[in-house]
């Protein structure tokens, strides 16, 4: 059986002023942790109908329903994302964890204004504003992601192995997208339908798988087990 090839050292001196340079393991095994929590804890929020009739009371919680699935789209989606980035990073280091803390903290988070705008979607006096809550927080979850990449980019986390034109294709693609979520809350301002709309064809538009990352000759790694 032929020996496994010898796998690259990360030195600590990589990245100079960014602490002890490190694999992507450990961060994303915590990422995952984290989306996992996020993914589940908003069913305990569904409360158990009480004594009597359980279809009626079940029937009257679909606005419940409609938060967890929000949510849950809005944090699988991420979450598919994030999986796929972990081929992009090769490194990470301090200045990048505190970036991912972030974004994290961002998905951590999402559920609560997903909830507050299905909550409230039966009350036309406050659905609007419920609403606008919830485009603001797509926003800024989007604009953590873009926080992540930028950082993670700065600082030489990025797999150097990958072709130049790729990376700055992610980069604008990440760009654009906190640009449209800004654009929605714009319009959540004026008609929290409308806002809405073009965050779900954002978030929708993320359901595309993307693009095969591009590597340089005889540069591209290969996939662990």
């Amino acid at each position: 059986m032929a020996q496994d090839e010898p796998r690259e050292t990360v030195h600590t001196d990589d990245h100079p002023g960014d602490g002890v340079s490190r694999g992507t393991a450990r961060m994303e095994a915590f990422a995952d942790a984290v989306f996992a929590i996020a993914f589940t804890l908003p069913v305990v929020e569904i409360e158990v109908p009480e004594h009597g009739a359980l279809w009626p009371q079940l029937a009257e919680a679909w606005p419940s329903y409609l938060g967890y699935g929000t949510a849950a789209f809005v944090i699988g989606t991420y979450w598919s994302h994030h999986h796929f980035a972990g081929a992009i990073y090769r490194t990470t280091g301090h200045w990048f964890n505190i970036a991912t803390v972030v974004f994290l903290a961002a998905i951590g988070f999402i559920a609560f204004p997903a909830r507050v705008f299905a909550e409230n979607i039966v009350h036309p006096d406050l659905r609007a504003d419920a609403a606008l809550f919830f485009t603001c927080a797509l926003a800024v979850t989007s604009a953590t992601w873009l926080l992540k990449w930028e950082v993670g980019r700065a600082t030489g986390h990025v797999d150097d192995r990958l072709e130049p034109a790729y990376v700055a294709r992610l980069g604008w693609m990440y760009r654009l997208t906190l640009v449209a979520y800004l654009v929605a809350v714009a319009l959540a301002c004026a008609w929290w339908p409308a806002g809405l709309a073009l965050c779900a064809l954002i978030t929708l538009r993320y359901l595309i798988p993307p693009a095969t990352p591009g590597y340089r000759v005889d540069e591209s790694p290969k996939v662990e087990a």
